[in-house]
């Protein structure tokens, strides 16, 4: 069943976070120390059976190629399976139409040149772990024409801005979708995720250029719905399921993933999340290091105290350093006697002997790239 789909990363609709994507896209930035973004939609794939995954990157290609490497690490059947780049060459010379459809466009074998029934399309923001199985298979058996993906969360006000939040009938289809404006706790909110059969994208995509170029999917879905052109039933995800959609979340998602219940929600046994592998040797820990509620990467030397915070490959820490609270990408050195706290240090930085970097946990600080303190 699986074999008539193609997943499709929407990198399109990520947020930013600040300076973190100012040079890079959210898809191929640092997440717990190790992974990147993308890993955990292309892993839901591959673990889903779906051996046809295309990316709709935006902008920042560069960033996405340098982490996906030949992507090999995703694939499990090499003899069908492919991982695709799509990318707008017109984009940036049309920035306002640049859109996920555009992008689709453009790399027009999916609809021309593949076999595949279904499209699932995933956003590369909310990290979660789904089965995509039981979703295709419940939309294939009512058959549907589009199926979203949504959640029941009681946290709408603060968590989820960035999404749409859903009203849903007593027969399962959406009625209604509108931006999330943070006025109700209690609510059905969509998690990007969609199933659209390929006679439905291909006629959406028709309609395209004569509703709004500057469209993408997510606007094209709704102004068909409000139209009552298409049904788009709903399906119900019960595991966890997190929007970064800003720095504050971040931290905060980024950090509560250090408590064991979260992190045996998301990281489970039977469902692994795949990354590229780093030839670099194990983390290493002088004498006097002390190390408390942290993710330290391999390829770190550490000499100084780390708590409740996240450090990415190849970081140094002094002798006399403290580090809390903090998230330190990778190849980042910290002198001794150093102190971070509260703060976002981007890859290559410096932090010299002595010297100190503090932000709060209502607003953190963000070091750039490269930034010598």
């Amino acid at each position: 069943m699986t074999k008539q789909a193609i997943g499709l990363i929407d990198c399109h609709n990520s947020p930013s976070l600040g300076g973190i994507t100012a040079n890079r896209c959210l898809a191929s930035t640092s997440f717990l120390g190790r992974y990147a973004f993308i890993d955990f939609a292309l892993s839901n794939f591959c673990n889903s059976g779906i051996a046809d995954v295309g990316i709709l990157v935006k902008d920042h290609q560069r960033s996405v190629l340098k982490h996906l490497g030949n992507m090999t690490a995703w694939v499990t059947n090499t003899k069908i399976g492919r991982r695709a780049l799509f990318y707008n060459e017109n984009g940036p010379l049309n920035p306002a139409c640049n859109s996920d459809i555009a992008n689709i466009c453009q790399n027009d074998w999916v609809l021309y040149d593949s076999k595949a029934d279904y499209l699932v399309f995933a956003s590369v923001h909310v990290i979660l772990d789904i089965d995509f199985r039981p979703i295709l298979a419940e939309h294939i058996d009512r058959g549907e024409a589009v199926t979203m993906v949504y959640q029941k969360v009681n946290n709408a006000d603060v968590a989820f801005r960035h999404e749409s939040v859903l009203e849903i009938d007593k027969d399962g289809y959406v009625r209604s979708i509108n931006p999330n404006g943070g006025r109700q706790k209690n609510a059905d909110v969509s998690l990007e995720i969609w199933i659209v059969n390929r006679p439905i994208l291909a006629d959406l995509i028709k309609k395209h250029g004569q509703v709004d170029p500057t469209y993408g999917m997510r606007e094209m879905i709704v102004y068909l719905l409000r139209a009552g052109k298409i049904k788009i039933h709903a399906y119900e995800h019960e595991g966890y399921a997190r929007s970064f959609d800003s720095l504050a979340h971040y931290m905060k998602y980024s950090f509560e993933l250090l408590s064991e219940a979260p992190s045996k929600a998301l990281f489970r046994p039977d469902w692994p999340i795949y990354t590229v592998t780093h030839d670099t040797p194990p983390a290493l820990y002088g004498g006097e290091a002390s190390i408390s509620n942290s993710f330290v990467a391999n390829g770190c030397i550490v000499e100084g105290s780390v708590k409740d915070s996240i450090i990415c490959r190849g970081v140094k820490v002094g002798k006399g350093a403290k580090v809390e609270r903090s998230i330190v990408f990778s190849n980042v050195a910290l002198g001794a006697d150093t102190a971070i706290s509260d703060c976002v240090i981007d890859k290559y930085g410096i932090v010299t002997k002595g010297h100190k970097a503090a932000g709060t946990k209502e607003s953190v600080l963000y070091l750039n790239q490269g930034a010598i303190l």
